[in-house]
């Protein structure tokens, strides 16, 4: 048994030995809203959910008709991730008749709100009202979690696109940090001849000792790494945010090569230049979310159950 899975067993019994509930609001979002809000019930927590449409399925979550009611009595506010996607309505896409400024939360109670990738301008408004906030899409623990749901959608785009099976194709990873590392060894076990392409030496010792071919990247001078990749390879995973793959690399790479982006913003490629060479560039940002939305709900739920517990919401 993991751990995590331990320490959450143990919050569950703590909550069914108080003398009241612990309550948790959830607003808008999507799949992984309803799964966390499901996650959170089989934990104890009392849940109300408002912003979902009426065919998610809720677990033990009761479902409000309006967030005023969500929010009553409430330990936490749970927003979605991301929190908005306009920057100032929570985001609900699933019911988009559901409209509910950010900046509305802050007038109501004092429980601290918890979402992914809040904007700037309400983090500010937060801390000068004293609310406390949390963005979980910061939490190292999610990440790493994340990185596995990651890689499998990295992997589905790659066997729908690509030509011949990943089991003998010839892959390269960019970057061996969590997600990287989550992708190569997946690829690795499918069969995949693999190459990791790294400036951190250590990251490709570590690549080395797991059965894939290292590749250093010059920090100073990256091209000359680069170059190698240009010939010969069926499929390349960025992970980078940073522009390796420029058009200097791109008018070099073949038009049955498979290119995937998974770095965050600006993204590890020149997508105009792929674009105009005509090659098969795929900028796939968010896959947990897209690929696998149950198992990231609980990760976001897992997460959501350590910070009530480190903020002593959740009590010994």
């Amino acid at each position: 048994m993991s751990l995590n899975r331990l320490r959450n067993q143990n919050i569950i019994k703590v909550l069914a030995t108080m003398n009241y509930r612990i309550k948790a609001a959830l607003l808008g979002g999507d799949l992984r809203q309803s799964s966390a809000a499901r996650f959170l019930s089989d934990s104890g927590l009392e849940c109300a959910v408002w912003g979902l449409d009426t065919r998610s399925e809720l677990g033990g979550a009761v479902r409000c008709d309006d967030w005023l009611s969500a929010l009553n009595e409430a330990s936490a506010i749970i927003l979605p991730l991301p929190a908005s996607f306009d920057g100032v309505r929570v985001n609900c896409p699933l019911a988009p008749e559901c409209r509910l400024k950010l900046s509305a939360l802050l007038d109501v109670g004092d429980a601290p709100i918890l979402g992914g990738r809040l904007p700037d301008f309400f983090r500010k408004a937060a801390d000068e009202k004293g609310r406390k906030i949390y963005d979980y899409y910061d939490s190292e623990e999610l990440k790493i979690k994340n990185a596995l749901p990651t890689a499998e959608g990295a992997v589905c785009i790659a066997m729908r696109e690509l030509e011949c099976t990943v089991n003998g194709c010839r892959a390269a990873v960019l970057g061996y940090g969590r997600v990287g590392s989550a992708t190569a060894g997946l690829l690795r076990s499918m069969g995949a001849a693999v190459t990791v392409a790294a400036r951190s030496k250590s990251e490709l010792a570590r690549a080395q000792i797991c059965g894939m071919r290292p590749m250093h990247i010059n920090p100073d001078k990256p091209l000359l790494g680069m170059v190698s990749l240009t010939h010969g390879y069926d499929l390349i995973i960025n992970t980078i945010p940073a522009r390796l793959l420029s058009g200097d690399i791109l008018h070099q790479i073949s038009p049955e090569t498979v290119i995937i982006d998974l770095a965050s913003v600006p993204g590890g490629v020149d997508f105009d230049a792929a674009n105009k060479l005509g090659l098969n560039a795929i900028w796939a940002l968010s896959l947990p979310g897209k690929y696998a939305p149950v198992t990231s709900g609980v990760i976001i739920g897992e997460t959501v159950l350590s910070y009530l517990e480190s903020e002593g919401i959740i009590g010994e």
